[in-house]
């Protein structure tokens, strides 16, 4: 139980990652469009859209899907160590 709490640790801990590195990707080159942002934005929108979804822009102009998303993975963390490891 505890290798497959790892590898969830691991996927959720790149996740997060992913997520941070697209927010600065968006904060320091928005328009930049090539092989790495392509692939951040591949594997990160599946994971945010839900929460754009539940919470629309409108007319703000912050996007908070992917603070929604990181306390979700967290959430996710901690409901797998506790069915798996306790």
């Amino acid at each position: 139980m505890f290798s497959i709490f790892k590898i969830i640790d691991l996927a959720i801990r790149a996740l997060k990652m992913l997520i941070l590195i697209r927010i600065v990707i968006s904060w320091v080159a928005p328009y930049s469009r090539n092989e790495f942002t392509h692939l951040v934005h591949e594997v990160t929108e599946p994971i945010l859209k839900p929460f754009r979804m539940l919470i629309p822009l409108g007319t703000m102009r912050m996007d908070l899907s992917p603070v929604l998303a990181y306390f979700a993975l967290n959430l996710i963390r901690s409901l797998a160590y506790s069915l798996l490891l306790r």
